[in-house]
């Protein structure tokens, strides 16, 4: 929310279209204590970083955005 400019600099782990749009994944291999709701949530707001970007590219929309918790064996939708 700025109107300077902003640099991101980052690694989408992977992506791939689905029915014409982005589906975003984020890899974590922290150990995960806890809800995993809970831990991917402070992650969010990357995955939607990398998405504004990801549009922004190449026109298209991204519809889901997940971290994929390694270490917790699980995956959650942000």
């Amino acid at each position: 929310d700025s109107d300077e400019p902003v640099l991101l600099q980052g690694v989408i782990d992977a992506c791939f279209v689905e029915d014409g749009a982005w589906v975003l994944l984020d890899y974590k291999t922290d150990r995960v204590e806890g809800d995993p709701q809970v831990y991917a949530q402070k992650h969010a707001r990357q995955t939607a970083l990398y998405g504004v970007v990801l549009e922004k590219l190449t026109g298209m929309p991204v519809k889901e955005r997940y971290i994929v918790l390694l270490g917790a064996n699980a995956e959650v939708s942000v």
